[in-house]
């Protein structure tokens, strides 16, 4: 902190006023809308993107481990100083109790191949409970002054040689960490629940809109059990699933019905133009939920219910 001061004194008394960074091409935030909600409640995360023109995103969608996640609102495209500014929130739902809530990886394409990803940043969220938030501190304490000392432009000299030195190093360090270091792939669960908030948003269209939500499903089985799902008809799938189930765990009656019922719904939709509106898809979005509840990995030693 100290040569921190040091390097910012030296330039405010010299005069010289560092110009404005240009804004990036494109830009993610995410926040927690209140750090402590009470019980029953959920906790709202909105992602707010910030692209150029010609650049676009990725879905980025919040998830923790044992919340389930929904999208409740949607704002843009809007234009603020020649960015499209777009904002989702997402309702965290779960038990009482201390959560961290990370996002997707996200990434942004634009023209001529560039690309630019963003790391997760952990938020926490207490739900029905006073536990540790985890936000940010309140205040810093307050540098000393440094006293008066002798030939001081050449110590300001040395000082900023050392912060430049300091900041290559640690960008180095940082490159290598990331370069050697791979980040945990996110689980199937978290990222069929993104893909299907997502398609369920953004496709207006009810024909295409069931193309999407059917594959989402079909992805989603073939991640977690390894059959072709995705390239199968839903005789084979049927087939598949009543040889390996789930984790090896055979996949009962109830769990059966609610896959049936999103596979022979949309196709349906697909090939006979039967169904849409708004209670089919909100019944596609149940059966969607109790699916992921009971499939996604098992963390504790009780076995989940259909």
């Amino acid at each position: 902190m100290r040569v921190a001061l040091f390097v910012l004194l030296a330039a405010c008394e010299s005069g010289d006023v560092l110009p404005a960074l240009a804004p990036p091409q494109a830009d993610v935030e995410v926040w927690l809308v209140q750090a402590k909600v009470p019980s029953g409640e959920p906790a709202m995360v909105t992602v707010q993107t910030t692209a150029a023109e010609g650049w676009s995103f990725q879905p980025i969608v919040p998830y923790a481990d044992d919340l389930e996640v929904s999208l409740v609102a949607e704002s843009g495209p809007a234009t603020v100083n020649d960015r499209q500014v777009v904002s989702r929130q997402y309702a965290m739902s779960g038990p009482d109790g201390s959560y961290v809530i990370s996002t997707t990886e996200g990434e942004a394409t634009g023209p001529g191949g560039q690309s630019r990803t963003f790391e997760s940043v952990p938020l926490f969220a207490d739900i029905g409970v006073d536990g540790p938030t985890g936000g940010p501190m309140d205040g810093f304490a307050t540098a000393p002054q440094p006293e008066p000392k002798p030939w001081r432009e050449m110590i300001l000299a040395a000082l900023a040689a050392a912060v430049l030195l300091s900041l290559i190093l640690w960008w180095r360090h940082r490159r290598a960490q990331r370069a050697t270091v791979a980040p945990p792939p996110v689980p199937p669960h978290i990222l069929a629940q993104g893909a299907w908030a997502d398609a369920r948003a953004t496709i207006k269209d009810e024909h295409a809109q069931a193309v999407r939500l059917s594959m989402v499903l079909r992805e989603y089985l073939e991640a977690r059990t390894g059959i072709p799902a995705s390239k199968a008809t839903t005789s084979e799938i049927w087939e598949a699933l009543s040889r390996s189930g789930v984790d090896g765990r055979p996949i009962n009656d109830a769990l059966k019905g609610h896959i049936a019922q999103i596979l022979d719904a949309t196709d349906r939709l697909k090939f006979a133009r039967v169904g849409g509106g708004a209670e089919f898809f909100q019944a596609l979005d149940a059966h969607f939920g109790v699916i992921m509840r009971v499939t996604r990995p098992v963390i504790s030693d009780e076995a989940p219910d259909a």
